[in-house]
């Protein structure tokens, strides 16, 4: 099967809001009830220093899923335990949207039933993910330990901090959580992309948006405009391989070449890679 994947050159932040409401309109969804929208807020940091989503890029989604019916709940951890709230005060995320810090949640172990990820904790709140379509607004950077931290890697915000447990054998384990969630959209944020390291960003203009209805295929295209073989990001080979994507076969709507930056890791975040930390 064919996986579609939605690429547009988008300049600036003014012109995100478009981009979303596209990926709605050419992907769909369906659910009728609460909706999780989860993006990347690592930290509480500046949007424009590429570490975590930006916040229009959020707000367009809450927006244009309530156009779509839907009821947005914004669901994230963070590093930090307070990291979520200080971006939720700090960012117009959506008029009187919901917001759930999930490091301050109960958490409850659930079954994953994967090769190497049998069980783990995960945020109450994060059941309304579980095994149900939600939405997913992941940043283009790089990461220390997978290469990239997209779509598949976003779903480690449900989890117990910290999750260090997921470092050995992280790339198994990723598409095993793939497995019990798999969000229904996933629309990754590269206006400015995240350089050198997943937390110390350099800001990389990028000036991109990938979505799709396929995490798979969306991490595959977003790695390759990062100047990435996608087919040597384990992570995302290894998911292909489970849930039948062929890499060589992802249907995009313009010429990734002319998008393509090379993004790199700092000798740091390499040093801190070999070691597995």
């Amino acid at each position: 099967m064919t996986e579609k994947v939605l690429v547009k050159k988008v300049e600036d932040y003014t012109q995100a809001g478009k981009f979303v409401r596209e990926a709605f309109e050419t992907f769909g969804f369906e659910e009728e009830d609460e909706v999780i929208i989860k993006p990347n807020f690592l930290k509480y940091n500046d949007p424009l220093m590429g570490c975590i989503t930006h916040p229009s890029v959020v707000s367009s989604a809450v927006e244009a899923a309530r156009d779509s019916g839907l009821k947005p709940l914004i669901a994230e951890g963070g590093f930090g335990k307070d990291s979520a709230d200080k971006c939720f005060s700090s960012f117009n995320l959506g008029d009187g949207v919901d917001s759930v810090n999930l490091n301050r949640e109960e958490f409850v172990k659930i079954d994953v039933g994967g090769k190497a990820l049998k069980n783990v904790k995960v945020a109450k709140s994060a059941l309304k993910a579980l095994n149900k379509p939600f939405i997913s607004l992941p940043k283009f950077k790089v990461h220390h330990l997978t290469g990239v931290t997209l779509g598949i890697k976003n779903n480690m915000g449900f989890l117990k901090k910290p999750a260090v447990y997921m470092h050995l054998n992280i790339h198994q384990k990723l598409v095993d959580l793939l497995g019990v969630f798999n969000p229904s959209l996933v629309i990754i944020d590269g206006v400015v992309g995240g350089d050198l390291s997943e937390s110390r960003t350099k800001p990389l203009d990028h000036g991109v948006m990938v979505a799709s209805n396929n995490v798979v295929a969306a991490d595959a295209v977003a790695a390759e405009l990062m100047g990435f073989m996608p087919e040597k990001i384990e992570h995302i080979r290894l998911a292909a391989e489970v849930f039948g994507v062929d890499l060589n076969k992802i249907e995009t709507n313009v010429d990734l070449k002319r998008l393509k930056r090379n993004y790199s890791l700092s000798f740091f975040s390499r040093v801190l890679g070999k070691i597995g930390i």
